[in-house]
């Protein structure tokens, strides 16, 4: 939740839950409770994960490690992942003769 729907404030944090009924809730509905600090409305909404400042997303954007130049060539270097062909996988399976069960 960005905003409280009672009074708009930005002043909303997540609350915990009060009793076995609201942990179950959560872990059914994938809401959570939120409180807010201005007007102490409490309620039930989507959990939409942190928010991160500009400066923030650069710093950590700082932080990747670059791949290692010594590990080029050996299999512990990094490899793009293979594409996969989804719709030549199809036509082999749609084929009589592939289908499982069939000798």
């Amino acid at each position: 939740m960005q905003h409280c729907p009672s009074c708009k404030s930005e002043a909303i944090h997540r609350s915990r839950t009060r009793n076995r009924w609201e942990q179950f809730r959560r872990e059914l509905s994938g809401k959570r409770p939120y409180r807010c600090r201005e007007c102490g409305w409490r309620g039930w909404g989507v959990d939409t994960g942190p928010r991160f400042t500009s400066d923030e997303l650069e710093t950590a954007q700082g932080a990747l490690a670059p791949d290692p130049p010594n590990l080029s060539g050996t299999s512990f270097a990094r490899r793009e992942p293979p594409q996969l062909d989804i719709a030549a996988l199809d036509m082999n399976f749609n084929d009589e003769k592939n289908r499982p069960g069939n000798v």
